[in-house]
């Protein structure tokens, strides 16, 4: 269990750090606060769960 901890700390740093910059100056704040709304709306018609129609 601690080195799944260790994985997933270490990748949530890596996203932090290194690519969620790359992504907004790539995008810019207006698509990305965009794209966060659109998301938002998204998860109000998503199947519950995270599971898609018709999987068990």
């Amino acid at each position: 269990m601690t080195v799944l901890m260790e994985n997933v700390r270490h990748h949530v740093e890596e996203e932090e750090k290194e690519w969620f910059p790359e992504v907004r100056k790539a995008m810019g704040r207006n698509r990305l606060t965009e794209l966060g709304e659109r998301m938002e709306a998204a998860k109000k018609t998503a199947p519950a769960g995270g599971r898609s129609f018709g999987c068990q």
